[in-house]
């Protein structure tokens, strides 16, 4: 199965996990898509200034890979500078938001799989 990000089916949200703004979210696969663990594969951009809040999985990993632009990404309460080439695992039960900091949009690819 092939599909592009760029052209798949789009919905924005608002306040994502309580953060500011708005955000565009492309649905590249969703659950029904896989036979394994995976969840979803999403295209997300970020207008400057937007955010997603600070939220807590349960037991699923996420992985976001920055495609363009920069943020700031709080991990467990840690709080790191990110930019385009960077890939964050967050870790199942863990707590991660991410803030578009800059001037520019950023445009990521957020991954999910949940433990079995």
């Amino acid at each position: 199965m092939i599909r592009n990000f760029y052209n798949c089916d789009k919905e924005t949200d608002k306040n994502s996990h309580g953060g500011v703004g708005s955000i565009d979210i492309y649905r590249a696969f969703r659950r029904k898509d896989f036979t394994g663990a995976w969840d979803f594969a999403l295209r997300v951009v970020m207008p400057p200034g937007s955010s997603m809040g600070e939220h807590t999985h349960s037991n699923d990993e996420e992985m976001y890979i920055i495609l363009k632009g920069e943020g700031t990404m709080t991990i467990e309460g840690e709080t790191r500078k990110v930019t385009a080439g960077d890939m964050i695992v967050n870790k199942p039960f863990g707590t991660h938001g991410l803030v578009n900091t800059s001037s520019s949009e950023i445009e990521l690819l957020i991954i999910q799989a949940s433990l079995k």
